[in-house]
Protein backbone atom coordinates (compact mmCIF):
# COMPACT_ATOMS: atom_id res chain seq x y z
CA UNK A 1 0.00 0.00 0.00
CA UNK A 2 1.14 3.48 -0.91
CA UNK A 3 0.81 5.68 2.10
CA UNK A 4 1.22 9.74 1.36
CA UNK A 5 4.13 11.77 0.70
CA UNK A 6 6.16 13.06 3.82
CA UNK A 7 8.02 16.19 4.36
CA UNK A 8 10.80 13.90 4.30
CA UNK A 9 10.12 13.01 0.63
CA UNK A 10 10.09 16.59 -0.53
CA UNK A 11 13.18 17.31 1.45
CA UNK A 12 14.91 14.09 -0.69
CA UNK A 13 13.54 15.03 -3.62
CA UNK A 14 13.92 18.86 -3.92
CA UNK A 15 10.56 19.67 -4.52
CA UNK A 16 8.90 22.48 -2.84
CA UNK A 17 5.67 22.65 -0.52
CA UNK A 18 2.75 24.52 -1.70
CA UNK A 19 0.48 26.41 1.06
CA UNK A 20 -2.70 28.06 0.19
CA UNK A 21 -5.02 30.09 2.50
CA UNK A 22 -8.57 29.31 2.67
CA UNK A 23 -8.65 32.49 4.81
CA UNK A 24 -6.87 35.49 2.70
CA UNK A 25 -6.34 32.82 -0.50
CA UNK A 26 -2.86 33.58 -0.46
CA UNK A 27 -0.79 31.06 -2.48
CA UNK A 28 3.02 30.39 -1.57
CA UNK A 29 6.04 28.02 -2.23
CA UNK A 30 8.46 26.91 0.50
CA UNK A 31 11.13 25.64 1.17
CA UNK A 32 9.99 22.03 3.15
CA UNK A 33 13.54 21.82 5.17
CA UNK A 34 12.27 25.33 6.66
CA UNK A 35 9.28 23.52 7.87
CA UNK A 36 9.99 23.34 11.58
CA UNK A 37 8.15 19.70 12.02
CA UNK A 38 9.53 15.88 11.66
CA UNK A 39 10.32 14.25 8.42
CA UNK A 40 7.54 11.72 8.97
CA UNK A 41 4.93 13.97 8.74
CA UNK A 42 2.35 14.15 5.76
CA UNK A 43 2.45 16.34 3.39
CA UNK A 44 -1.86 16.87 3.70
CA UNK A 45 -1.36 17.37 7.79
CA UNK A 46 1.05 19.94 7.48
CA UNK A 47 -0.86 22.98 7.10
CA UNK A 48 -3.20 21.59 10.16
CA UNK A 49 -0.11 22.20 12.26
CA UNK A 50 0.90 25.59 10.95
CA UNK A 51 -0.32 29.27 10.93
CA UNK A 52 -0.42 31.62 7.96
CA UNK A 53 1.70 34.68 9.15
CA UNK A 54 0.09 37.52 6.54
CA UNK A 55 -3.49 36.44 8.39
CA UNK A 56 -3.01 34.49 11.08
CA UNK A 57 -5.06 31.45 9.69
CA UNK A 58 -4.70 27.78 10.68
CA UNK A 59 -6.79 26.92 7.33
CA UNK A 60 -4.05 25.88 5.28
CA UNK A 61 -3.97 23.50 2.72
CA UNK A 62 -0.34 21.93 1.99
CA UNK A 63 0.40 19.74 -0.99
CA UNK A 64 3.94 18.75 -2.89
CA UNK A 65 4.43 21.41 -5.33
CA UNK A 66 1.53 21.70 -8.13
CA UNK A 67 4.55 23.12 -10.93
CA UNK A 68 7.79 22.33 -11.53
CA UNK A 69 9.49 24.80 -10.01
CA UNK A 70 6.34 25.84 -8.06
CA UNK A 71 3.62 28.99 -8.63
CA UNK A 72 5.78 31.51 -9.42
CA UNK A 73 8.07 29.61 -12.23
CA UNK A 74 4.71 28.82 -13.51
CA UNK A 75 3.37 32.54 -13.67
CA UNK A 76 6.83 33.61 -15.60
CA UNK A 77 5.91 30.61 -17.75
CA UNK A 78 2.36 32.05 -18.60
CA UNK A 79 3.77 35.45 -19.06
CA UNK A 80 6.21 34.81 -21.52
CA UNK A 81 3.31 32.70 -23.17
CA UNK A 82 0.58 35.24 -23.41
CA UNK A 83 0.07 36.98 -26.79
CA UNK A 84 0.94 40.92 -26.67
CA UNK A 85 -1.84 43.44 -27.70
CA UNK A 86 -0.39 46.31 -28.51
Amino acid sequence: MIGPVLLGDLIRDGKLLWLYCRECFRERDVDPSTIPLPPDVPVPAIGKRIKYSACGSRKIDSRPELYPGGIEAQRGRRRKQAPRTE
